[in-house]
């Protein structure tokens, strides 16, 4: 007599239902969301993202692909997810980690932090795990002139010092850099042997100018203009009071700054294209432009964003005061500033109408420059110079994993990283959206920016 077939059969169908609800398990899905994929098209409405170990394993439209049973479904109908923000210039304190996060930025270039605190500890510390904070690129110590503006830069006076300075930053893994930061000292005598170094080891360069002009580190291969430094000095006649006064570094910021109101339109759109021929990209910082020519405001220390800001007096961001006694900066010099605003923005929309790729960073934590909350003041920023709000997005997005060379952040495709920050609203028409942020996702995890706010105030 054979035995029952029922028990072989129900343990069958046990089997493909295991199967079908274990191929789901760990995965989340988002659906019902409007995406901004960060590649600068239009958004897609009622998208399907699914994440599985911090990854994107799919990007479609809801009904396009199934959802693998066991995931955890998230209805997201009404909101819109955008990329990871990118600062593509930073400068990293510890305290400021969780910030970034807070405000969707998920991604940091580091260009010199202000403290001692080791940038490769801090970055090996958050590859690790061991603190929570954005995912972090650093240069480490800037490469300076003689004598170096901070003292934790590399000053260099020769061609040797300057090979040997970036050889010292192309030790491997979280140890080294993963681009170089040159500073206002360096002379086009230094950057010759610097580029080439460089180039050899395959480094990246961020410069911030000031003893050379835009065209011609642009043309030495500089992969980054910072702050849209030299850009004055490529566009007047004779550029050499200008490199004089970067003896100093107040006083070169100063008369770099007053020089845009003397540049007239045609001259600022010619050196525009020029540069954008030669491919170098622009971070041009205009939250800095704008914060330092509105230094004086007394307003501007007690907005809604300085909340996020240790109460510490100590605090480089709350250090207003300090600043304006170093610099001396008077009622003049601040009109001087605002004069140059509408010329600077010329610039980056004359830039960007050339070709030229622009990527959206901030200078904090600096004065008044809040981490996170800067970038979104950014976005604004560069709309108002004339980007639309998904060219502003892309800025901070996919232009920033550009320059970072970063190929797993910065937009939202299958096999990137699940960084992605969730908004109550849409920025397609209006780049404030941006701030409405229902929570963000790094590496997968899903995180609430009250609790990161309750967790730094306790």
């Amino acid at each position: 007599m054979t035995a029952p077939r029922f028990p072989l059969l129900l343990g069958l169908v046990a089997l493909v239902v295991a199967a079908c609800t274990s191929s789901g398990k760990g995965m989340i899905a988002l659906q019902g969301a409007t995406l901004i994929d960060g590649s600068g098209g239009p958004p897609v409405t009622d998208a399907l993202l699914l994440i599985k170990d911090g990854r994107l394993t799919a990007v479609a439209r809801v009904n396009e692909i199934k959802v693998p049973r066991g995931a955890v479904v998230i209805d997201l109908a009404g909101k819109t997810i955008i990329p990871g923000l990118i600062d593509a210039h930073a400068h990293v304190e510890r305290w400021a980690l969780p910030r970034y996060v807070a405000w969707g930025v998920t991604s940091v270039r580091d260009l010199g932090a202000l403290s001692n605190d080791s940038a490769f500890a801090l970055k090996a510390d958050l590859g690790a795990g061991a603190v929570f904070g954005p995912r972090m690129y650093t240069s480490g110590a800037m490469i300076d002139g003689v004598p170096a503006t901070y003292p934790n830069a590399t000053a260099v006076a020769t061609g040797p010092e300057a090979r040997r300075a970036v050889d010292q930053r192309a030790a491997p893994g979280a140890a080294g850099a993963d681009y170089l930061k040159i500073y206002t000292k360096i002379t086009p005598a230094l950057l010759r042997p610097l580029m080439d170094e460089a180039t050899t080891l395959r480094l990246r360069v961020a410069a911030h100018l000031g003893k050379t002009d835009a065209l011609t580190a642009a043309r030495a291969g500089v992969t980054s203009l910072e702050h849209m430094s030299g850009v004055v000095e490529a566009a007047v006649r004779n550029p050499a009071p200008y490199f004089r006064a970067h003896d100093l570094f107040l006083a070169g910021w100063t008369r770099e700054e007053t020089g845009w109101t003397a540049l007239d339109s045609a001259t600022i759109s010619r050196t525009a294209r020029a540069l954008a021929q030669t491919h170098v990209a622009i971070v041009p910082t205009l939250v800095v432009h704008e914060t330092l020519a509105h230094l004086a405001d007394t307003s501007l220390r007690s907005r809604a964003e300085m909340a996020d800001v240790p109460a510490d007096t100590g605090n480089v961001v709350r250090q207003v005061t300090s600043l304006l006694r170093r610099t001396n900066w008077r009622a003049a010099d601040f009109a001087a500033f605002q004069r140059a605003r509408p010329r600077q923005d010329l610039f980056v929309r004359e830039f960007k109408r050339a070709g030229g790729l622009v990527a959206a960073g901030t200078d904090a934590a600096n004065q008044l420059l809040v981490p996170g909350a800067s970038l979104h003041e950014e976005l604004l920023l560069l709309t108002e110079a004339g980007l639309s709000p998904l060219e502003a997005i892309t800025a901070a997005t996919r232009h920033g994993a550009q320059l970072l060379d970063a190929d797993s952040v910065g937009s939202l495709v299958p096999g990137k990283v699940a960084d992605l920050v969730v908004l109550n609203a849409s920025p397609a028409q209006n780049i404030n959206n941006t701030r409405d942020i229902a929570w963000v996702m790094i590496r997968g995890r899903i995180v609430r920016p009250d609790s990161l706010r309750t967790a730094w105030k306790n």
